[in-house]
């Protein structure tokens, strides 16, 4: 679409996080008029940073919106995704409204790269751009991607900054997807999808749905990545969510369908011709191995044959910040922080994806998340949980009971670092949303690094 159809439009943007300012900055840059509303109070010191800031951009802002607006002040409002979708502005402007990732796709000149999914979609978003960089095809890193350690950026800057040469590939959340109407990439993939986010969504289905919309509008010309080996996201899924994307189709464990770029057989996997044993890899676990094989078809779906500088972006891949993130290992424990790790699925496939036994510090908020599949693979398996954080008795029963509760994350981790021996691990993952005393995953994160890394330099044990 032409970036034009912007000017001299009354833009409402209502949210004054970091995609909110991105959108206000780019309706100003193409001639539009952007208002943006935020319904805090305007003396909480987030908000007074923003509004210095669209105050000296000469951006109008409103704070402690009332939620509401008259549909003949404005053209078009573009909702953040933290805004909820039963929200009465919705109603109000009615056939007017569109999000972040919609706007961002709308102005793009670039071709778009998405990934969304329940699981793995950071890390394979990141590999896809070391891939594509390391091709030299001027990837841009952005969406909802955050706390990566990587040069991320807002959706919108990336959409607006780059030219048709480059490309932007983009983690895009179930939420963003809500509102799109004419967003298509050239490229596409899920994940998988799991249960999450019950706090947003009433039912998995309506979660599902949110997550499909990221096809809807791609058909001939564009791809769609599909993982044969993932049976929460079929073939039929995806044909029925799509209007004729040709599909390709790839196999991390080398048994299924596959017709892309990417094979595998035992430990040895071809990136479209160069070979790789499992163990030369740069990253840990099989979930990976899918993650990095995912994001080669991708990047093949793009730019057709893939070269030397592709594989090399790939091998100079690191793992990110917070996602099964290697802290280090002392007398053959390995400490991994996987705070990014936020319902039980995750857990599960974090585990699985590692040998021997597993000390799994979990708690937090469980968004009224289904345990079960968590709670099987615990009773099966010779891990041990440690619960931490505030009100640990819902989790502790959905979990099936009997696991140690502590009262900080320190006393959770020095007691199953004290438990933990020779060939063992232990990892941070919370299985939940973040809670008291950590405002995010990326604050939970760091604090246990910090733990951690006392520990791995003391050169005597700490006990709890």
């Amino acid at each position: 679409m032409p970036r034009s159809e912007f000017r001299d439009r009354r833009v409402a943007v209502a949210g004054a996080g970091v995609s909110g300012l991105a959108v206000a900055r780019a309706v100003k840059s193409l001639g539009g008029f952007p208002t943006v509303l935020d319904q805090s109070p305007g003396d909480q010191p987030r908000v007074m940073a923003a509004v210095d800031q669209l105050e000296a951009a000469g951006i109008d802002v409103v704070t402690g919106w009332h939620g509401r607006l008259d549909p003949t002040d404005h053209d078009l409002l573009v909702v953040s995704p933290g805004i909820p979708p039963h929200h009465p502005v919705f109603e109000d402007m009615e056939g007017q409204t569109i999000g972040e990732i919609e706007f961002a796709y709308r102005i793009a000149e670039a071709p778009i790269l998405a990934i969304t999914g329940t699981n793995g979609k950071s890390t394979s978003t990141v590999m896809l751009w070391k891939i594509l960089d390391g091709g030299g095809f001027g990837a841009q890193l952005c969406g909802n991607i955050a706390g990566s350690g990587y040069p991320e950026q807002v959706f919108t800057t990336a959409a607006l900054n780059t030219s048709a040469e480059g490309c932007l590939v983009a983690e895009v959340s179930s939420a963003q997807l809500e509102t799109v109407s004419t967003w298509r990439p050239r490229v596409a993939t899920i994940t998988n999808i799991t249960d999450d986010h019950r706090d947003r969504y009433p039912n998995f289905n309506d979660y599902a749905a949110a997550k499909l919309n990221l096809f809807k509008n791609m058909g001939e010309g564009d791809t769609i990545i599909w993982n044969s080996d993932e049976p929460s996201v079929t073939r039929q899924m995806v044909e029925e969510a799509s209007n004729g994307a040709r599909i390709i189709a790839f196999s991390p464990s080398g048994e299924n369908l596959a017709d892309g770029q990417t094979r595998r057989r035992g430990d040895t996997i071809w990136l479209s011709g160069q070979e790789v044993h499992k163990n030369d890899l740069p990253f840990l676990g099989e979930h990976n191995i899918a993650n990095a094989m995912m994001a080669w078809e991708m990047a093949c779906g793009l730019v057709g044959e893939a070269h030397i500088g592709m594989f090399n972006g790939l091998m100079a891949f690191r793992s990110l910040e917070n996602r099964m993130e290697l802290l280090g290992t002392k007398n053959g424990v390995r400490i991994i922080n996987n705070s990014m790790c936020t319902n039980p699925m995750a857990v599960v496939k974090s585990s699985q994806s590692l040998e021997g036994k597993h000390h799994l510090i979990m708690g937090g908020n469980t968004k009224n998340m289904d345990f079960s599949p968590l709670h099987d693979y615990l009773k099966s398996s010779p891990h041990k949980v440690y619960l931490f954080g505030p009100s640990p008795d819902g989790l502790q029963a959905m979990l099936g009971g009997g696991w140690p509760v502590f009262e900080t994350l320190k006393e959770a981790f020095l007691a199953a670092a004290n438990q933990a021996s020779e060939g063992e691990t232990v990892m941070l993952a919370p299985g939940c949303a973040s809670a008291s005393p950590y405002a995010n995953f990326r604050e939970r994160g760091a604090a246990f690094k910090e733990i951690a890394k006392e520990w791995l330099e003391n050169d005597t044990n700490q006990t709890p």
